[in-house]
């Protein structure tokens, strides 16, 4: 084999030639200036980088840099700035909540606004993991989103509810601990017809042995206050097997001390953890209350509707309440002609018959004339 020659000896070049020509051949010519600058430069920022910055393992520890920095702070700074600005741009709103009552929230059309669309983010951090995002309930979790609630639905019943925490009870095996586990197998099968309208002959028998009804009732439908209704198909411990779930509810019970394998039914005193404050908790009442079954609030009847109360019942107590409440609906124009006849004819006979049917007739008007005040859509 032939020794290769270089062709272009003097020129520095390493040898290498990637054509028959050698025309394309590799150079041994040192980097560009630039490059070796920002070599240079490159090397010295990271020293600067992993000095200022917490980086390598440093005499047992890592670094923690001479900026004292870290992401954790840099989130925590964030976030203040954030609520800075929150509290800065929403003071207004925030104290109005923070004084009004949860009535006062909710009839009110911004105020309820702002507090459902601040709590949202509330019950995602402090409810969702349980109630599901939109109140949908999670598996063994109750439902927010409908209008079967357990504990009440009215804004004080909420309220409490988040404020004190709330813990089911149920004994398993029935009441008295005396069902055999065929026996749970057939009670479990009537339970769940009960929602489908079925009544099993044999099931009752079980169901009045373990002495469900002393909760739920002879139909079950519940006469204890925060017993579950079985006739509606709302399980309280929702889950992909409903019927494993209703068996595992009759076997083990609720919060059963001792019992591994009993149902979980226990909610957090929100407002006595410290978790979220007094002005923090009305938004979330408020928010819960919106989601499904909160009971409607009524706002009350404007002092102007209100009737005058005759003071006793002699004549002259009762027409003079019949003046004032035909006055007051003539106010709000919704007086009736034959109110004002009736007073005078009244007046003139004294017949007390008569004055009370006016004085009926005047406040009629005034409870009408509330109505078509305060019956506009309201929430």
């Amino acid at each position: 084999m032939g020794e290769h020659k270089n062709p272009y000896p003097g020129e520095n070049n390493t040898g290498h030639f990637w054509d028959d020509e050698s025309d394309v051949r590799e150079l041994n010519n040192r980097p560009p200036r630039w490059y070796m600058w920002a070599l240079y430069i490159g090397t010295i920022s990271i020293v600067i980088y992993a000095l200022y910055f917490p980086t390598i393992p440093w005499f047992g520890e890592h670094n923690k840099g001479s900026a004292n920095w870290t992401a954790i702070t840099e989130m925590e700074e964030s976030v203040q700035q954030l609520e800075d600005y929150r509290e800065t741009k929403f003071a207004d709103k925030e104290k109005a909540i923070a004084d009004s009552s949860l009535e006062e929230i909710v009839l009110n059309d911004d105020l309820r606004e702002y507090a459902v669309k601040t709590a949202k983010v509330l019950f995602g951090d402090n409810c969702a993991a349980c109630h599901g995002a939109g109140g949908q309930g999670n598996d063994g979790f109750p439902v927010l989103a409908d209008d079967d609630w357990v504990f009440g639905g009215t804004l004080a019943q909420i309220n409490t509810t988040i404020t004190h925490g709330k813990k089911g009870n149920m004994p398993g095996k029935g009441m008295l601990g005396n069902l055999t586990d065929p026996e749970m197998e057939k009670l479990t099968d009537y339970v769940m017809g009960l929602s489908q309208g079925k009544k099993d002959p044999a099931g009752q028998v079980l169901y009045m042995k373990g002495m469900c009804m002393a909760c739920h009732g002879p139909t079950g439908k519940p006469t204890a206050p925060t017993a579950a209704n079985l006739t509606d198909g709302i399980w309280r411990f929702k889950a992909d097997d409903q019927r494993a779930s209703v068996l595992r509810t009759i076997k083990h019970g609720v919060n059963k001390f001792g019992d591994a394998n009993t149902q979980n039914a226990e909610m957090p005193a929100f407002g006595q953890s410290g978790v979220i404050n007094a002005t923090q908790l009305k938004k979330l009442v408020v928010y819960v209350h919106q989601l499904g079954g909160g009971v409607k609030v009524i706002p009350p009847t404007p002092a102007e509707f209100l009737p005058v109360e005759a003071k006793g019942g002699s004549f002259d107590a009762i027409i003079a309440a019949a003046e004032a409440n035909y006055k007051k609906a003539l106010d709000v124009n919704m007086a009736w002609r034959d109110t004002g006849k009736m007073i005078k004819e009244a007046k003139k006979t004294k017949d007390v018959a008569l004055a009370k049917a006016a004085n009926k007739q005047a406040v009629n008007a005034l409870a009408q004339a509330a109505v078509a005040d305060i019956a506009s859509p309201r929430f």
